[in-house]
Formats: structure tokens, sequence, C-alpha cells
């Protein structure tokens, strides 16, 4: 295991006792199902968890609280997050086949894309991720594609 520790934000940090893992602190209440997905931010100042309870929630990590629950970005299961490079978006993708950009500064929905994957019974947005340049951003399916999208277009 490695020691997690951040100048920048809330330090967390995990050790290893015996065969069990002891955790430093955790956030509870913050969704009513299974997170599927936790990504921080590249500058530290926040977590996005992704739930099965169709939304996403940012949280502040130096002051350990929620400061926004997106819950109207999705109509199903929200199963990944990322930040882009420069803290700026929050990219959300879901079982609904749709990938959702979030400002985080004014926590405004920028642009969702519809219909991410082909068509068939296996439908949705399996993993988001920028490029270091943040040129573009790639969406691994459930219908077995990889999806890759010019951010230049959209933002």
């Amino acid at each position: 295991f490695f020691f997690f520790k951040q100048k920048t934000a809330y330090e967390i940090s995990a050790c290893l006792v015996g065969s069990e893992m002891c955790i430093r602190d955790s956030f509870n209440g913050i969704h009513s199902s299974s997170v599927y997905s936790v990504a921080f931010s590249p500058n530290g100042k926040y977590l996005a968890t992704a739930s099965r309870d169709n939304t996403c929630s940012l949280i502040d990590v130096e002051k350990q609280t929620r400061i926004e629950c997106f819950n109207s970005l999705h109509t199903d299961y929200v199963r990944t997050v990322c930040f882009s490079r420069n803290s700026r978006y929050l990219v959300t993708g879901s079982w609904d086949s749709s990938i959702c950009i979030v400002d985080i500064e004014s926590r405004k929905l920028i642009k969702r894309l519809e219909n991410v994957h082909t068509e068939g019974q296996n439908k949705g947005v399996r993993s988001v991720a920028f490029s270091v340049d943040g040129k573009y951003l790639a969406a691994g399916c459930y219908d077995k594609t990889v999806k890759i999208i010019n951010t230049e277009e959209l933002l």
C-alpha cells in the first residue's frame, strides 16, 4: 500500500494493520445506493462520486462536506466521474447512455451528450477520461466501443 498525502487538501491516509486496512475518514449519507466511481480533482479541492441512485456528488475535501448533489443530470445510474486536468470541468457518464459536462465554478451543466453508445442491448457509459492536454474526452461503453470526443468543439 502507498500512503496518500496531499498538501493542498484534507489529508486522507490508509495504513495496513495486520490484514485489515484502516480508513482514517469516510463520508456517510452522501448517497442512498451504491457508489460506483470516485475521483479527486487534480487541484485536490474536490472529490466527485457517482452512484446507483442516479446522482453525482461534489465534496469539498478540506471541509469534508458535500457542496453539490447533481440529481438531474441523468435518468439512470451514474457509473463514472472524472475531472478535467485544470479542475474546471466535471464529467459524468451514465447507464442512460449520456455524458454530462459540468462547470465546477458555476455548478452548471455545460453540455449533455446523448446516445453515446451504439444501438443494442448493451447500453450505457462505463468510464470517462480526459486526455493529458484536455483536447479529448474518451468514453468506454457497454457496447464494447470507445468513443473519442473532441472537447474543443464542446467547451
